[in-house]
């Protein structure tokens, strides 16, 4: 959703280095220029609302590099742009349809969503706050009529007992607050401000909900592989313990070769159950994630597939385009947006406020006898001037400009831990995939030193020790090699995160609800 610019059309400039209005210096519209405003006003039309107190907002300018410090040049193999939906680069339709069960089932999601619709609610408020309040209005009151009462000697003014009078009242008030100064329609601006923020909150919910369940699917996978590569080498780690037993018995060996064969058999038995706690702890955190009870993806995932692979390059945008991606970024500057308008709000406090009553019905002091004489309305205006409040209005004039401060700083902060967030993406995935290559070249390398010193021990050159230790490195080069498989797209899945892509792809009915359409 494209951010409109907020919100007047004299917007003043807010420079980058300065931030926002600070506390101690004058808001447009104090000092002379306040009371400039207060004589137009006033000598204007009631119904013509001046221009609002209080700064307008602007949207900071902010300097972005002009290139990733990490990132290298694309290579022409495989490579895949950053797109709304990056997880269909892991080729893995798995993974495509946990994704999107997860935009649609997911419950913390679905918690964002009812802070939309509340801070739409809200909205709603601020709108109707500014709008003449029409009630109905039936009364019945008796009233004391002392008129034409004499007192002692005929003279008036004595003390005695009128008349009692019924009145019936039957008809319609009529309240509005006449916004002069643009209090209320600064309230607007920081409900609709609010109102955004948390539409992109939910957004930010969705980049991290993607990114957790691509993780974990990946870490599912990666379990999986590396009990197969257990069970493959425990397989073969327990033909040896057998055959050097078998040695044994014959006299052709000492025990201590097959004691030391079962020993690394147990110990790679040993790893078994972390590698299945571990994968079914992956597979119970998806189906939390997908708002789902343990066991319920069980058919989908315990059938074996290979570790997502990641694409060999990506071809990144500038660095400019994090303020368009990131919906933290774009949350932090509606907040400031929001904080802007409350110093507005606390502005219009010090002039004064102009509420129009009126009434329209009828009365009469017989509830039967409605003629046309019984019609009744009446009309009056209430002009109030704040004149001696102990400094509160001007304390909480202060305090929202400290909270626009606060709120200006928090942006700045987010723009730069978004810098931060994709140079460490950058990093890691690069220095993985380095650290993959040398793996993939040792285990090409001890699965040759195995079968070499089995040749070697067959022809007596070397002792059985060799044997293990090959057997052994050959065990623990493979699994490194997965794991570092599986960081390699976890790593990438946290770039893709950084660069804040994923909640353009949302489904249509998310998409809606988050965004107002």
């Amino acid at each position: 959703m494209n951010q409109p610019d907020h919100h007047n059309s004299r917007p003043e400039r807010m420079p980058p280095s300065a931030g926002p209005v600070r506390t101690g210096q004058r808001t447009r519209g104090e000092g002379p220029c306040r009371v400039r405003r207060l004589s137009a006003c006033l000598l204007g039309a009631v119904f013509t609302a001046c221009a609002p107190v209080g700064p307008d907002y602007r949207r900071p300018d902010t300097v972005m590099p002009e290139r990733w410090q990490e990132a290298r040049p694309p290579a022409a193999a495989r490579s895949e742009a950053v797109g709304a939906d990056w997880w269909q680069a892991f080729g893995d339709p798995v993974l495509n349809r946990l994704i999107r069960e997860a935009m649609l089932a997911n419950l913390d999601l679905k918690q964002t969503y009812t802070r939309i619709r509340a801070a739409r609610e809200q909205r709603i408020v601020a709108i109707a706050n500014g709008l003449p309040i029409v009630s109905n209005k039936e009364s019945v009151s008796r009233r004391l009529n002392n008129a034409g009462q004499s007192g002692a000697g005929g003279q008036p003014g004595g003390v005695g007992f009128g008349n009692n009078i019924d009145i019936f009242q039957l008809g319609f008030d009529v309240q509005w607050e006449v916004d002069l100064f643009g209090g209320i329609r600064r309230s607007i601006e920081a409900a609709e401000a609010n109102m955004e923020a948390e539409v992109e909150n939910s957004r930010a919910v969705l980049v991290t909900l993607l990114g957790d369940v691509a993780r974990a699917y990946i870490e599912m996978r990666s379990d999986q592989r590396l009990l197969d590569v257990s069970q493959a080498n425990l397989k073969l780690q327990l033909e040896t313990a057998r055959l050097m037993r078998i040695r044994y018995q014959a006299g052709l060996s000492d025990s201590l070769a097959a004691v030391q064969a079962e020993a690394l058999a147990a110990q790679t038995q040993a790893q078994l159950p972390v590698y299945e706690a571990a994968r079914k702890q992956a597979q119970h955190q998806l189906e939390l994630l997908l708002g789902k009870p343990p066991g319920a993806l069980r058919a989908l995932l315990d059938p074996e597939q290979p570790v997502p692979e990641a694409p060999d390059r990506i071809l990144l945008e500038l660095p400019s385009e994090l303020l368009r991606r990131r919906p933290d970024i774009r949350r932090a500057e509606r907040q400031l947006a929001a904080a802007t308008a409350q110093v507005g709000i606390a502005t219009a406090d010090l002039y004064p406020k102009f509420n129009i009553a009126a009434f329209l019905g009828f009365q009469n002091m017989k509830i039967t006898d409605v003629t046309a004489l019984s019609k009744s309305w009446s009309a009056a205006g209430t002009l109030t001037t704040p004149l001696f409040n102990w400094g509160k209005i001007r304390a909480n004039i202060d305090a929202k400009k400290a909270q626009q401060e606060q709120s200006f700083l928090a942006y700045q902060s987010a723009v730069l831990g978004a810098l931060k967030d994709v140079e460490d993406a950058l990093v890691a995935y690069a220095q993985e995939k380095a650290r993959r290559a040398a793996l993939e070249q040792a285990v090409a390398s001890n699965r040759l030193a195995l079968k070499l010193s089995k040749e070697r021990y067959r022809s007596g050159l070397t002792s059985f020790l060799n044997v293990l230790d090959s057997e052994r490195a050959v065990y623990s080069a493979e699994s490194d090699l997965v794991q570092s498989q599986a960081s390699v797209s976890a790593d990438l899945v946290s770039l893709y995160k950084a660069l804040g892509g994923g909640w353009q792809a949302a489904p249509v009915e998310a998409e809606t609800f988050a965004g107002g359409g």
